[in-house]
């Protein structure tokens, strides 16, 4: 089986090795690129951690304060390593960590570390505690001769399933098939093949294009691999 992934270039080695150990091949093109940004934090109590690439940045421009909550087993690996202990959500989502730690944060002093396209929801925890929102990264979509080379592709048939990790790279892989008039047959492909969709805001921003993805029940590649060997068995 042939998985499209396109995540940010960064993660290309890893994903890589990581589905290939698994007896899958690899169309990897990056839909989104990351422009690290330059903050400076303030104290906290608490310090929100959305992604793996925000734990990066943060860890290496020293921008952790307090206690750490993290979205994402792979986030919280990436901190506990460097000494952190960290609250998790019981599912990897925004939603989830907003329902499961307002109380505990309620009064405290909370920076949001994130990109700057993260999901709203957080932002109500300003109802509670005292909430400073820090985008450590820009994310941009990419619309060169790549991205666009292999949404025709894909469209040809040259993948047997593709996998969506974010809201972003959904909106990238569509304007670069409008970009090129195959809009309208990607979505025809995107109906015939496995669709997976990392979270419930991607697959939110799927169906805007009137596609149903299969989601993991854990949200990370891990449950993604764990999901397409299912399919593949089945």
């Amino acid at each position: 089986m042939r998985v499209g992934i396109f995540r940010p270039e960064m993660y290309r080695d890893e994903t890589v090795k990581l589905f290939e150990r698994r007896g899958f091949s690899v169309f990897f093109t990056p839909m989104i690129e990351v422009q690290e940004l330059e903050v400076d934090v303030g104290d906290a109590d608490y310090t929100i951690i959305t992604s793996q690439t925000a734990a990066k940045i943060a860890l290496k421009k020293d921008l952790i304060r307090g206690k750490v909550i993290a979205i994402g087993s792979k986030t919280g690996k990436v901190l506990e390593k460097m000494g952190y202990e960290v609250f998790l959500p019981s599912t990897y989502s925004s939603k989830s960590l907003f329902q499961e730690f307002r109380s505990l944060l309620k009064g405290k002093r909370v920076n949001l570390l994130r990109s700057n396209k993260g999901d709203p929801v957080l932002k109500k925890l300003s109802e509670f505690c005292s909430l400073k929102e820090f985008n450590l990264y820009r994310i941009l979509l990419l619309h060169g001769e790549e991205q666009k080379k292999a949404v025709r592709e894909i469209t040809e048939g040259l993948v047997d399933a593709v996998v969506f990790s974010s809201r972003m790279i959904v909106e990238s892989f569509f304007e670069n098939s409008k970009s090129i008039g195959i809009y309208d047959s990607a979505v025809k492909r995107l109906l015939e093949i496995p669709v997976i969709a990392i979270g419930s805001p991607t697959a939110e921003k799927l169906a805007e294009h009137s596609i149903s993805p299969f989601i993991p029940e854990e949200y990370t590649f891990e449950g993604v691999l764990r999901l397409l060997e299912k399919l593949r068995s089945t």
